[in-house]
Order: structure tokens, then C-alpha cells, then sequence
């Protein structure tokens, strides 16, 4: 694969290839092969490429690959002129001839970012010893990330544990836009109901409930971030202990429609959420575990016409993650004060 062969090389723009990366932060999106890329001033970077050399057998796939790639840097650089603060924007981008291939599988698609320093996995789901105050800091940013793209027009759609990674002081930031659908209906993914992963998809989508208006975009993202939060705490995708829990009531449930599956689903989301705040209040102590209990029933809520804040009466304030963004801030300020 050319995209595998750039080692040594050096961009128009003068940043030089070095060794691939075999530690794999973030899903990738299209992007199938990562280096570590330093700059002409020594900067070092997160180099994701990208050929067309599996493609060029079906001009149909070429294309879209293509598309989806200008798509995504063109979105990047939206949110790099908007300065959004906790989306990963990059430092680079462009083509580079490979050597030693013909035309024109010879051309590799770039994109270089800053060099994160880990993941949300790496750095607070998968390890024992959590630093409580880091992990809740880490939550608000991405909340905070997901609220700047929803605010310029973008829904992200994969929100998940290694879409999000960590800089140096414990900033993170959210990462692959890959898979985004903004509300002018341009994306390549725009008539795609959920282009993400789909262990994390709302509830509903299990249940064949779907659309592409853009609320519903932007609840998704919501249900993702809360799913995150309880993630945090409970160790597991909020999906699999619902989806468990309701099977008890119910072995025949994923053979229902939603309308009828909703009943039961919403007694487990009970279960669950009553298990979830007594971990919260193990950990936190009662102030701070209700509210992050109020948060991912928020978020989360099986019945999507309740999901986020509908007393505010129409879809725009409903899903916005402000609400969210606010309380999370708050919540550190408590966690912090009571030296948790």
C-alpha cells in the first residue's frame, strides 16, 4: 500500500515523515496508516494517511472517498478559522507522491495534527486509579467541544471514547470529523440516518427509529456524550446495561416496535439509573452524584421527546449542550472544593 510506504519522505509544506505509528488514538475515519511527522521548525505531529489504491477498481468508490476527504478538510478548516478550542484542528494538510507506484495509485491523501498524548481510554476509562477532578475536567471538554461544533452548524456522529483525546496540562479535545453531517445537508453523510459507530447510538436506533433532521442529529450527539459521563463512572457503554436490563423484563423486546418497546425500556433506565447515582454517591458523596445523575438522564432518556430540556418548548434549546456544559463546570467547582 503506498499509504504505507511515505516513511522518509517530506511534504510540499516541508514536514518530514519519520516512523509509523503503531498506538492507534482515535478510530481514523477514512485515514488507514499513522506516522509521526516533525516540521521544518521541529514541531512534532500526528500524520493520518489515506491512498486510493483499493478504489481504483470501482470509479464510484474513488469518488466518494475523494469526497469524503475534501468534505472533512473542509470542515476542518471552518473550525480552525472559528478557533474552536476543543476540536482537534489540523496543522497541515495536502497530497504527497509516493515513489516506486504508478499513477494513480501513487497519490497519498494527508492530514497532521497536533501529537496527542492519549485517549479518553487511555487516560481515565481504562485504568484503576482515577483522578476524579481530571476525569469530570475531561467530560466538560468534550461536552464543551460537541456544543462549538453544534454552534457553527456541525453534528459530529461518533462520539466515543476514542474519539476523544488528550494534550499535554489534561486538555482534550474532540477528534475525527470524519463522520460529521453539518445542517446546510453538504456532507457526503447527510442521508445516512447514523454514520458512527453503532454500539453508541441512541436507543431508539436500535429500534429502527431514525431521521435526518438536524435536531435529531444533534440529539444523537447528546445521547453520545451523556452515554460518556456513565461510561465514566460505570465502566460500560450506558447501551449494553439498558439493553440487558430490558431483556430481563422482556426476552422479545428487540423483536418490538419501538412504541411498544418503550415502556419497558424506560422501567430498566430506572434500574439503571438508581444503580448508577448509588455508584455516584459512593465515589462523590450525595450533592455531587445527583447531579451527575440529573445530567445522563438527561441525555440519555430512552423516550427521545424527553431527552435534554423540553420544557424550553422547541428543538433548538431542547438539545443544546449549554445546559450541559454549565452544570459540568459547576460540578468540578464542588469536586475540587471537597478535595475528591
Amino acid at each position: 500500500m503506498p499509504s504505507q510506504a511515505l516513511q522518509g519522505l517530506t511534504t510540499e509544506s516541508g514536514w518530514k515523515i519519520d516512523q509509523i505509528i503503531t498506538d492507534k488514538l482515535g478510530s481514523g475515519g477514512n485515514f488507514c496508516t499513522r506516522y509521526l511527522a516533525v516540521s521544518p521548525n521541529g514541531e512534532k505531529g500526528f500524520l493520518k494517511a489515506m491512498d486510493l489504491a483499493n478504489t481504483l477498481d470501482d470509479i464510484g468508490l474513488l469518488q466518494s472517498t475523494v469526497n469524503q476527504y475534501v468534505f472533512e478538510q473542509d470542515i476542518l478548516q471552518v473550525c480552525k478559522d472559528r478557533r474552536l478550542t476543543r476540536v482537534v484542528i489540523p496543522l497541515d494538510a495536502g497530497k504527497i507522491v509516493v515513489p516506486n507506484f504508478n499513477p494513480p495509485s501513487n497519490i497519498v491523501y494527508y492530514v497532521i495534527f497536533e501529537k496527542a498524548d492519549g485517549d479518553l481510554r487511555k487516560n481515565h476509562f481504562d485504568v484503576d486509579d482515577k483522578r476524579w477532578v481530571a476525569a469530570l475536567k475531561a467530560l466538560h471538554h468534550v461536552a464543551l467541544g460537541i456544543e462549538q461544533l453544534h454552534l457553527i452548524g456541525i453534528a459530529h456522529q461518533d462520539v466515543k471514547p476514542s474519539n476523544v483525546l488528550s494534550f499535554k496540562n489534561d486538555e482534550f479535545k474532540v477528534s475525527d470529523l470524519g463522520r460529521v453531517v453539518d445542517r446546510a445537508g453538504s456532507s457526503p453523510f447527510s442521508q445516512t440516518h447514523f454514520p458512527g459507530d453503532h454500539s453508541y447510538k441512541p436507543i431508539e436506533m436500535f429500534f429502527n427509529v431514525t431521521s435526518l433532521d438536524f435536531h435529531v442529529r444533534e440529539s444523537c450527539d447528546m445521547y453520545m456524550v451523556g452515554s460518556l459521563i456513565y461510561h465514566m463512572i460505570e465502566g460500560v457503554n450506558i447501551n449494553s446495561r439498558l439493553r440487558s436490563e430490558a431483556f430481563l423484563l422482556d426476552p422479545a423486546i428487540n423483536q418490538r416496535p419501538y412504541t411498544e418497546a418503550l415502556p419497558y425500556l424506560l422501567s430498566a433506565y430506572r434500574t439503571v439509573l438508581d444503580r448508577y447515582k448509588k455508584q455516584c454517591e459512593t465515589i462523590f458523596g450525595e450533592k455531587i452524584a445527583q447531579g451527575l445523575y440529573d445530567i445522563v438522564f438527561e441525555m440519555c432518556h430512552p423516550n427521545f421527546d424527553r431527552r435534554g430540556n423540553p420544557k424550553l418548548g422547541s428543538k433548538v434549546g431542547q438539545y443544546s449542550i449549554r445546559r450541559y456544559v454549565s452544570k459540568l463546570s459547576n460540578l468540578i467547582k464542588v469536586a475540587e472544593y471537597s478535595g475528591i
